[in-house]
């Protein structure tokens, strides 16, 4: 539910797309890259706000740590456009003859190896903070060469599972080491409005293209939310206009009643301003009491609905009674006041 609610904050929503691998592929009688044709058909979809192909290495990759840790490991690189990353760093640059390479992993990654590798292997775990700063060294090699840069990890990413690297970096390196000219991209990323869109489901299908399915789930899931919240508001704006209406009502028919008394108030000698100045008084005061009660009520239940939540275990930064609500509340009280005001002076009027 965390992701669900970060998605939902987000510009738009992300899909990691590929082509389906069968066992045609595993007997190398099929590629899983792209075509041009099919790159065009998806960026023409109408659910497709942006795109981005996503390229992978052509070289052999490795890193291995200098100091505290003992590891090595064959890795592979990815990267895809800056401007589909979540995680937004100045230091995730390159330029050609610098030896840092500076690196974005999953954080599902750092979890797989603090809570699985790290454990088997009897290694310490690391926390984002610390694996920042752990020195480690970046080989790679291929027809090209081998070259050899100091590896450090910049940020995380939680919208795709992959270690990924500056492009312009991964362009050079498949030219330069991997002697590839040109690679044809096997992912890509979209931009979409919404991961629940039907349209996209039939598309995947009918061009046998797989993308997260949990991740569209979950994008259901948020769609169905959204409409209930919808329904709620719009049900929540028909009863703040009914009781908008029956306090008007009810307060117009008070006065009526009490248009014999105003009356002989005013043969009294009463000024309608004092009349009318003292209705509205006891009037405001009411509703603001009322009002204050409500808010207090409503805060102490949306605190024991939050502790409710922390104690079940879910995390939840989502305040069910905002300060915007607060505010709406006010103009809503303040609104009614004003109405009934100009109630008062014309019953005033008609009684005398």
């Amino acid at each position: 539910m965390e992701r669900l609610v970060n998605q939902q904050k987000e510009k738009g929503q992300y899909l990691i797309v590929n082509k389906k691998i069968s066992m045609v592929n595993t007997l190398g009688m099929a590629s899983s890259a792209f075509t041009s044709e099919e790159i065009s058909t998806l960026e023409k979809q109408k659910f497709t706000r942006k795109m981005g192909l996503i390229e992978s290495n052509q070289f052999q990759a490795s890193i291995r740590a200098r100091q505290l840790i003992k590891f090595y490991t064959f890795v592979f690189f990815e990267s895809l456009p800056g401007d589909l990353l979540d995680e937004t760093t100045r230091d995730f640059r390159w330029h050609e003859g610098q030896k840092t390479l500076p690196i974005i992993i999953s954080q599902d990654f750092l979890n797989l190896y603090n809570f699985g590798f790290a454990l088997s292997q009897n290694l310490p775990q690391i926390s984002r903070e610390g694996i920042k700063m752990v020195p480690f060294d970046v080989v790679i090699s291929g027809p090209g060469g081998e070259q050899v840069f100091e590896g450090q990890i910049v940020g995380f990413t939680e919208r795709i599972s992959s270690v990924l690297v500056p492009q312009n970096f991964m362009h050079w390196a498949n030219r330069t080491i991997a002697r590839k000219a040109k690679v044809e991209p096997s992912r890509a990323i979209l931009q979409v409005e919404s991961i629940s869109d039907p349209e996209i489901s039939e598309f995947l299908k009918k061009n046998s293209f797989v993308a997260d399915q949990e991740r569209m789930q979950l994008g259901k899931t948020g769609s169905i939310l959204n409409t209930v919240m919808k329904v709620a508001a719009l049900l929540g704006i028909i009863f703040v206009v009914l009781a908008f209406i029956m306090f008007s009502m009810n307060f117009k028919l008070i006065l009526a009643e009490a248009s014999t008394d105003i009356r002989l108030m005013i043969e009294l000698g009463y000024r309608h301003t004092v009349i009318g100045g003292n209705l509205l008084f006891y009037f405001s005061a009411f509703l603001l009491t009322l009002f204050g009660v409500c808010t207090l009520a409503l805060v102490e239940t949306n605190d024991f609905i939050q502790q409710i939540l922390h104690g079940q275990g879910i995390a939840s930064d989502t305040q069910l009674f905002p300060w915007t609500s607060f505010l709406v509340g006010a103009i809503f009280s303040l609104g009614i006041i004003l109405v009934n005001g100009i109630l008062i002076i014309r019953q005033l009027r008609q009684t005398t």
